[in-house]
């Protein structure tokens, strides 16, 4: 069962003591890479290994990919952009000739692939499963649900799903559905236990998931020019709820798959970490300067590759090749503990809800209906 950590294993949290801002000393993905495969072993530690990542085209999935790569990874990439994804791709592919002084031999892994993917539609992730899955030879060993929005105003996916956990959780449900046979066929093969990786964040802390009326339907109404508006919308709620379902999806994939006489599959939920990138477009100006006003929130901001070490950890470390450590929240490259009580702003922990076991497993029966439906 994915239970919570009684003694969260935090092997950086010396490094996480004093902060000073992005670019301090807590550890980016490539830090992290090269202490899980040290030279000279670094270029082929991911040898053979088939990742995909959604939200590839910017902010934290580029430092994602980017180190992946350069361990050797075969590398499946989802954005909305495939021109901004080809540009990305080819700078991964540039830099890593570039600064590849590993002993190890001359091993450079495959150009990684493009792949078109929209995540507030869910006939075109059928289409973009397909395609990976005729691609990739049905083989995939992690998936990293890292695509995101955060914020947005009261908006619906093509599906008619709300924008938030439409795209964040539903889009990405679907996504794994469609690759599960996948994840566990790459997990028999080689004999390695696949992973899911979703990007949550502590903002889930923010809220549950409104179970009885997780869609923002109940009170909502439409003027005369189409314009719909909801009493009960409220952009940050949206987004919590969106989170914490990121956190029970990776926790309810742990409880099928991760447990048992054969596990073959976990998940994870991470938090990244405050991190300035496209993300946040739909601050307003109002929220914008108080959060940079704040020094203690300056402080606790990291670096771009700072924000990819948790999910590059939660990909790689051998602390989760055994079964027994799956289906947790991580954040700071770390497992997680409970949030203090009346935990405010930057402040590490997961919400009390975090681990709902029944809760989650409504939302899955829900999900299940949902995509199918639509």
């Amino acid at each position: 069962m994915a239970i919570a950590p009684t003694t969260p294993y935090q092997p950086y949290a010396a490094l996480h003591k004093t902060i000073k801002g992005p670019g301090d000393a807590r550890p980016t993905a490539e830090q992290v890479i090269l202490d899980r495969f040290p030279p000279p072993t670094t270029s082929t530690g991911l040898k053979g290994r088939v990742i995909l990542i959604t939200g590839a085209s910017s902010g934290i999935g580029v430092e994602t990919a980017r180190a992946l790569y350069s361990a050797g990874a075969t590398l499946y990439l989802g954005a909305r952009d495939l021109k901004k994804l080809q540009a990305v791709i080819d700078d991964i592919v540039s830099s890593h000739k570039k600064s590849d002084n590993d002993a190890s031999g001359t091993y450079t892994p495959p150009v990684p692939e493009k792949l078109e993917l929209h995540l507030d539609s869910l006939p075109q992730i059928r289409s973009a499963a397909a395609e990976f899955l005729q691609r990739s030879n049905s083989t995939l060993h992690v998936l990293i649900n890292n695509a995101g929005v955060m914020a947005c105003p009261l908006t619906r996916t093509k599906d008619g799903l709300e924008q938030q956990i439409g795209t964040n959780h539903f889009g990405h449900f679907q996504l794994y559905t469609l690759l599960e046979g996948a994840l566990l066929s790459g997990a028999e093969s080689s004999g390695q236990l696949s992973r899911v990786v979703n990007l949550s964040s502590m903002g889930h802390r923010m809220g549950s998931v409104r179970l009885p009326d997780w869609n923002f339907t109940a009170n909502s109404t439409k003027a005369s020019d189409g314009k719909e508006t909801n009493s009960d919308y409220h952009k940050w709620a949206s987004y919590g709820q969106s989170k914490t379902a990121n956190i029970w999806m990776a926790s309810a994939i742990h409880r099928r798959h991760g447990t048992g006489g054969k596990p073959l599959l976990t998940g994870f939920s991470v938090h990244p970490g405050g991190i300035k990138t496209e993300l946040g477009r739909h601050l307003d100006d109002v929220e914008d300067a108080a959060l940079l006003k704040d020094s203690g929130y300056l402080d606790e901001l990291k670096s771009i590759p700072q924000g990819a070490a948790t999910s590059v950890w939660a990909a790689v470390a051998e602390h989760f090749d055994d079964p027994r450590n799956g289906g947790r929240y991580l954040e700071d490259v770390g497992e997680s503990g409970a949030a203090p009580p009346g935990a405010e702003g930057m402040t590490p922990g997961y919400a009390a809800w975090a681990y709902d076991e029944a809760g989650a497993e409504e939302l899955w029966r829900i999900s299940v209906e949902t995509v199918k439906e639509k």
